[in-house]
């Protein structure tokens, strides 16, 4: 499915693991991210970085197991339902991967890719307008990020 190598995912998912998930967290879950999860579970990408649009980069650290935790780490699920349970993060945006700083890549249930920045919280303003600042959409599928992450985050033009 894509040309980028995971290492040290979790354990295989079935499409029953899938649906109890989707259960758990009460939302169904874009389809390209499933098909990858029951491909990869989570695990360390071998192609690592995101170029936006101004050439700056992001480094994707790891994504996400699910279900099964891989050492202390949390799950995505875990993740996500602690997260909405804090307000950190509204319901709906889903974090599947992580960056060395903590920050998540998330989608949403239509498939959209964001990057979410966890450490831009404001106390001066609400929750929602919280959660509208720390989140960059990146405009693309999920496929389309996995397939576009870059091995370093030197390129060129």
């Amino acid at each position: 499915m894509s040309r980028i190598l995971f290492s040290k995912g979790g354990v295989n998912l079935s499409s029953e693991d899938i649906g109890d998930i989707q259960q758990h967290l009460n939302l169904v879950l874009p389809e390209e991210l499933v098909n990858h999860y029951l491909i990869h579970n989570g695990g360390i990408p071998s192609n690592s970085f995101w170029i936006l649009e101004d050439g700056c980069s992001l480094w994707v650290k790891k994504f996400l197991p699910m279900k099964f935790p891989v050492g202390t780490e949390r799950t995505l699920e875990d993740s996500y339902l602690l997260m909405v349970a804090k307000n950190v993060m509204p319901k709906g945006l889903i974090p599947f991967a992580i960056d060395h700083g903590g920050n998540y890549f998330c989608i949403d249930t239509s498939g959209e890719v964001y990057f979410y920045a966890v450490d831009r919280w404001d106390e001066a303003l609400s929750d929602e307008q919280n959660h509208e600042k720390a989140k960059k959409k990146l405009g693309v599928s999920f496929q389309l990020f996995v397939n576009q992450l870059v091995e370093t985050d030197e390129f060129e033009d």
